[in-house]
């Protein structure tokens, strides 16, 4: 029994030296170094820090920003009425997190780019005026693309907490004569504040990380510090400079993440009962009924119309809005240029791209459930907040700190795959060691008291109990590891080509027809592991659905 009960422990051991040790390579590279601290002394007064700084901050703060003050009035309808197809709404909220970076970045260029549908439209309804959107390519861009990222994530959460908000709670109130806003600022907007700062403070985080979006829409003009560093390492080969870099992000990060580890745990106390909700109906509420209404079709241009015209411009030909409509861009992923472009056929991308992402889903799911399943009865502890940390670390400072340990004695492969599994795990392990938790031992007990054990107890008990959250899991490890760029980037060099990687480099060479074609098959494939999430796992709490994805 001992050696049972020691299993967990030496498994989540095992782990963090996994997840950890890359990092600590590269802090010791770093600091502990001649001439490591008049280094960073110097660095720290630069104006290259200033500007990075200024840069990641500003652009996360706004990011969070706008994402939720969109959300809000989104989340008061959803929160406060019923109305048909609020379901399936809720459930389409999730797939901005099976989305890939690189296929946002192409979504965001074939709807806002110069010659993008939006651009199109203006010129079609203003002739002559010379009205269009410039700004994708910047400052601007790189906020919008972070907004349509984390909007419907704000969205939802923020309605499923205003929906545990009792309406008896506004009676009281109304009945002791308080109007409609002082009810709002003294008894709702006191319940929603703990929920609105995790989120904010989580969309900051996910927008100060950036790397696909910055590198793509920014260039090397705009620079968070992801970007900075990959700069340093890959391009300038400058690794000890990269190492320092990723040293001082880990730093200041190390404040945002406690920041946002708190709110999640007063979002979690303040969480309360679902109560009946009347339904949204015209003749009841017409005013509000018009403003939703408004509302939802804005929205839905906004978060539904980039994706419909990648598809929609992947059968145009050269993929142009005015152009022919054609199969040619299908069949020029099977030529000579993407070839030549990407560096591998098509069937070699596809192929590599699912055996890793079914590989790092098996993997990331096999370990997170046998550790959820030893730690389902003890409370939410120290080890399990170790093992969420990860998704506040760089995942550039871990792919450089694996090349610096074991980058000359490990295949490619295996370097991505380890990456990758330290990317989804925390958002994996959360969801199991959740869903393991609720349905308790009484089942499991009442199987034993029965005679059941072993295997036995596993197949007929555990496993049509946890099928749908193990599912889940299994969906999202996968979804990640489809929708990572930057390991394949750093640890792949340039022998790994991934589904990512080549919309990356087909944009890179303004080969937008062949990224669009590429990135409806990759929208397929996102919505495929999409279904597999919301049938599998519907629900979502603060700290389940969107923690662990990257930009």
């Amino acid at each position: 029994m001992t050696g049972v009960r020691n299993r967990p422990n030496t498994l989540s051991l095992i782990l963090l030296v996994l997840f950890f040790l890359p990092v600590l390579a590269v802090l010791g590279q770093a600091f502990l170094r001649p001439q490591a601290w008049p280094e960073l002394l110097a660095f720290l007064r630069s104006g290259q820090f200033r500007r990075v700084l200024a840069f990641s901050v500003s652009q996360a703060f706004w990011s969070a920003f706008f994402s939720l003050v969109l959300a809000v009035p989104g989340a008061y309808f959803f929160g406060r009425y019923e109305f048909p197809g609020k379901q399936l709404l809720r459930s389409v909220m999730v797939l901005p997190f099976m989305l890939p970076g690189i296929l946002v970045v192409l979504a965001m260029v074939v709807f806002y780019g110069q010659n993008g549908i939006l651009n199109t439209w203006l010129a079609r309804l203003f002739p002559g005026r010379n009205l269009a959107f410039t700004g994708l390519y910047g400052y601007k861009g790189i906020v919008l693309a972070h907004v349509f990222y984390n909007f419907a994530f704000c969205l939802r959460m923020l309605g499923e907490r205003w929906e545990r908000i009792s309406p008896k709670l506004e009676e009281a109130s109304t009945a002791l004569g308080a109007g409609r806003m002082i009810t709002w600022r003294r008894v709702i907007l006191p319940l929603l504040v703990p929920t609105i700062g995790y989120l904010g403070i989580l969309v900051f985080l996910y927008s100060f990380l950036s790397f696909t979006v910055v590198l793509v829409l920014g260039g090397y003009l705009y620079q968070t510090f992801e970007v900075l560093i990959y700069i340093e390492y890959n391009n300038k080969l400058r690794f000890t400079h990269a190492s320092m870099l990723a040293g001082v992000q880990m730093l200041l990060l190390a404040g945002v993440l406690a920041l946002q580890r708190w709110t999640q745990r007063l979002a979690q106390r303040e969480s309360g009962e679902l109560s009946p909700l009347p339904p949204l109906q015209l003749k009841k509420y017409p005013v509000k009924t018009v403003l939703f209404l408004f509302y939802l079709a804005g929205s839905l241009l906004f978060f539904f119309m980039p994706l419909f015209f990648v598809l929609f411009r992947s059968f145009k030909k050269r993929g142009l809005p005015d152009g022919s409509w054609t199969l040619d861009n299908y069949r020029q992923l099977f030529g000579t240029s993407f070839r030549f472009v990407v560096g591998r056929e098509l069937w070699a991308v596809v192929g590599t791209s699912l055996v890793l992402a079914v590989t790092v889903g098996l993997l990331t799911m096999v370990l997170a459930y046998i550790l959820a399943r030893a730690r389902r009865q003890k409370p939410w502890g120290g080890i399990d907040l170790w093992l969420q940390l990860p998704m506040g670390i760089s995942f550039l400072t871990f792919a450089f700190g694996l090349l610096k340990l074991v980058g000359p004695t490990l295949p490619p492969v295996f370097l991505i795959v380890w990456a990758q599994v330290f990317l989804a795990f925390p958002l994996v392990y959360a969801l199991l060691r959740t869903a393991r938790r609720e349905w308790g031992e009484e089942l499991i007990e009442a199987a034993q008291s029965l005679g059941a054990s072993g295997w036995e107890l596993f197949r007929t008990v555990e496993l049509p109990l946890m099928r749908k959250a193990l599912s889940s899991a299994f969906a999202y490890g996968a979804a990640l590891s489809l929708g990572d760029l930057s390991a394949v980037l750093v640890l792949g060099q340039g022998k790994v080509i991934t589904l990512s990687v080549a919309v990356y480099r087909l944009i890179g060479h303004y080969n937008f027809p062949q990224a669009i074609a590429l990135g409806t098959i990759f929208i397929l494939l996102a919505a495929a592991l999409f279904s597999v999430v919301e049938v599998g796992y519907p629900g979502s709490e603060p700290g389940g659905h969107g923690e662990g994805r990257r930009q």
